[in-house]
C-alpha cells in the first residue's frame, strides 16, 4: 500500500488552487512513544473519553481507520468522515473535508528519554484563496478542540508513564500498535514487575474505618491495590487498576456493585464479599493472597511500598 504525507498532500492541493495556513501545537510529557502510539490508535476511548466528539468507526485496520464523526462546536453538532493512518515511523496523518475546506493534520511523536516524549501536532487548512480570511477562526475552533481532547488523552498517557515507572510494562503484538487489536477491551495487556513481591499483613477495623456505608482505599492503585466498598453489612472488595490498559479504577463509582473502567467501559465486580455479622472467620482468595475477615478486622496482604 502507498501513502502520501501530509507534505506531498498539501503539494497536491496547492497545485489545484488552494492555498493553506498551518501551526504546530506541542506537548512534552511523562510517558513513551510507545504510550502515545497506543492513544492515538486506541478505538474504544473514543466513546468514553471524548466529550466533544463521537467517532462511529466504518473501516478499521492495523494502521489505517475510517470514522464518521459527530463533532460539537459551539451549540451544534455536525458529522464529517476522518480518515487516519500511519504515515511513517511514529507519524499518523489525518484528513477530513467540509465545504470549500479541507483539513489535514499530522502527529508525530519523538522520545525524549525513557519515560518522556514530545508529541507535535501539526495543522494544515486548505481553502480557496478568497475565504483566507477564515483561518484565524478556524485556528481558534481547533485550538479548542485541540486542548479539550488533551485534557483527557494526556492523563490516559501519563498514568502508564506512571505504571512504567513502579516496573510495569504493556504488550504490545508487533512493533507498533494496530488500530483493529485496540477493539478487544478483554485483552489482559498490563504486564506487572516480574519481581518477588515482599507482602505484609495490613489490617483494618472496619467499625472505626468504615462506620457506615463508604468507601476505603487500600494501598496504590496498582494489581496490588483494593478498594472497600461497605454497603450495610455487606463488604465489597473491588480491584483499583484495570487489567487491560492500566486505568485507575478509583475515579469511578461503584454502581449495582460494579464498577466500570473510564477508558473502555469495562466493568468489574467484587473481587470477594464478606458478611460483616458474622461471628465466623471468613477468608477469600484474591490472585495469591489470601484476605481474611475476623473479629471485625480484615486482613489484606500488601507489598511494602
Amino acid at each position: 500500500m502507498r501513502k502520501f504525507s501530509k507534505k506531498s498532500l498539501v503539494s497536491s492541493l496547492r497545485q489545484e488552487g488552494l492555498t493553506f495556513s498551518e501551526f504546530t501545537l506541542t506537548h512534552e510529557g511523562e510517558y513513551t512513544v510507545d504510550d502515545a502510539d497506543w492513544n492515538y490508535k486506541d478505538v474504544p476511548h473514543l466513546h468514553y473519553v471524548h466529550e466533544l466528539a463521537e467517532a462511529i468507526p466504518a473501516v478499521v485496520g492495523d494502521d489505517l481507520i475510517a470514522t464518521i464523526n459527530m463533532q460539537k462546536v459551539l451549540m451544534f453538532r455536525f458529522p464529517f468522515a476522518l480518515f487516519n493512518f500511519e504515515s511513517g515511523p511514529n507519524t499518523q496523518t489525518y484528513y477530513t473535508t467540509w465545504l470549500w475546506y479541507v483539513l489535514i493534520i499530522e502527529t508525530a511523536y519523538e522520545s525524549l528519554g525513557p519515560c518522556r516524549t514530545r508529541v507535535n501536532t501539526t495543522y494544515s487548512i486548505g481553502c480557496p484563496p478568497l475565504l483566507r480570511w477564515t483561518f484565524p477562526i478556524l485556528k481558534w475552533v481547533l485550538k479548542r478542540n485541540y486542548d479539550n481532547l488533551m485534557s483527557t488523552d494526556i492523563p490516559m498517557r501519563t498514568r502508564r508513564g506512571q505504571l512504567r515507572t513502579w516496573g510495569y510494562s504493556f504488550f504490545k503484538e508487533d512493533e507498533r500498535y494496530s488500530f483493529e487489536k485496540t477493539i478487544d477491551i478483554t485483552q489482559p495487556n498490563v504486564i506487572a514487575p516480574d519481581t518477588d513481591v515482599k507482602l505484609g499483613d495490613h489490617a483494618i477495623e472496619i467499625a472505626r474505618a468504615m462506620p457506615g456505608n463508604s468507601e476505603l482505599f487500600v494501598g496504590r492503585d496498582d494489581v496490588w491495590g483494593i478498594r472497600l466498598v461497605r454497603e450495610g453489612n455487606v463488604l465489597s472488595l473491588f480491584p483499583r487498576l484495570c487489567p487491560h490498559e492500566g486505568a485507575s479504577l478509583d475515579g469511578t463509582k461503584c454502581r449495582n456493585k460494579k464498577v466500570q473502567c473510564p477508558w473502555h467501559g469495562r466493568t468489574f465486580e467484587p473481587l470477594a464479599e464478606f458478611d460483616l455479622t458474622s461471628s465466623q472467620a471468613q477468608e477469600a482468595q484474591i490472585g495469591t493472597r489470601l484476605v481474611k475477615f475476623h473479629g471485625g478486622v480484615i486482613t489484606i496482604p500488601l507489598p511494602a511500598l
